[in-house]
Formats: structure tokens, C-alpha cells, sequence
């Protein structure tokens, strides 16, 4: 079932979570964590995804933000973490990570970075293992130029990011 928070809290910090992903959202921000279209194997099983913006979410989404990006203002941020099978742990693409990664430097943002390129916008992309699962964190900024002011919101929200291990099923 998908968590759906209802519109942007403008004042409070709200805590959205789901098999084991758990966002603590800053003021501002919304999120919603529901369970991804592309990630599944030839099984036919999906995983969790989390989105988290600046703006209002819209209800049909793509995985990695289409749909919402299009929407982006300069001040803006959008956030996708998306789990991959077990299949993805601990491969080449997913090297094994200590600690979740909880910033990334305005350098480290640029316009090819992202999954389809839009004017002024800048993206990353960082590909991990945690907890024995497999995550890309999916970062689009509404303004390359403004990449510095927008990585201190972005980290805000990294700060309230808990993965926990899969539960045996």
C-alpha cells in the first residue's frame, strides 16, 4: 500500500515509511513511498520506491521522476530512491556502502546526469548496497546555476533517510 501523504507540509517534519525505507521529511517537502513499475525481475516482483520534492506530487509518477521533473522550478528538488532485487546486491553497479549517503557536493551535480536532459535542470545519480539491498538515489535539481543552495536541501532531507534489512519473506 503506498504511503500518500496529503499536499506539501508547509511547517512540520512528517515521517513516511515502508518495508523498511523510512524517510523523516523536512517542512516543504512531500513524499510518498509506493511500490516501483520497472524494478522487477522476470518474476514479476517489484520493490519499494520513495519520492520525495519541493513541490506537490503528482499521483502518477515514472520511477525516476517523470512527471514531476517537467514541474520543477529553479528552487526546486526532486528525490527518487529505488530499490532493486537481490539479483543488484553487491554487484559491480551496487559497490557496498557503511553509511547511506547523506550529501553530495554541488560539484558533483551536472545536466547530463540526468535521465532526460532539461533546460537549467542538473541531476546524480549513485548507485549502492546497504543493508543487503540495492538502491540508486536519483537526484534532480531545478537549477544547475543554483546547485550549491539546493545540495543544503537536499542534505536535509538525506539526514531523515533509514534503510532498514529486508524481512525474510
Amino acid at each position: 500500500m503506498p504511503v500518500d501523504p496529503v499536499g506539501a507540509h508547509e511547517d512540520e517534519r512528517f515521517i513516511v515509511s515502508m518495508e523498511g525505507l523510512a524517510l523523516d521529511v523536512p517542512p516543504a517537502w512531500e513524499a510518498r513511498i509506493s511500490r516501483s513499475g520497472i524494478n522487477g525481475n522476470d518474476t514479476g516482483t517489484s520493490y519499494p520506491v520513495a519520492h520525495a520534492a519541493t513541490i506537490p506530487l503528482p499521483p502518477q509518477r515514472g520511477d525516476y521522476g517523470s512527471n514531476v521533473v517537467e514541474r520543477l522550478q529553479a528552487e526546486d528538488v526532486f528525490v527518487s530512491l529505488i530499490e532493486f532485487g537481490p539479483e543488484a546486491v553487491d554487484t559491480p553497479l551496487f559497490p557496498r556502502i557503511s553509511e547511506l549517503p547523506r550529501s553530495i557536493e554541488p560539484a558533483e551535480f551536472h545536466p547530463r546526469q540526468l535521465q532526460r536532459v532539461l533546460p537549467g535542470q542538473a541531476g546524480k545519480q549513485v548507485f549502492f548496497t546497504f543493508e543487503d539491498r540495492a538502491f540508486c538515489l536519483y537526484v534532480v535539481l531545478g537549477s544547475y546555476a543554483r546547485r550549491a543552495a539546493l545540495t543544503a536541501r537536499l542534505e536535509d532531507l538525506l539526514k531523515g533517510l533509514v534503510i532498514t534489512p529486508r524481512r525474510s519473506q
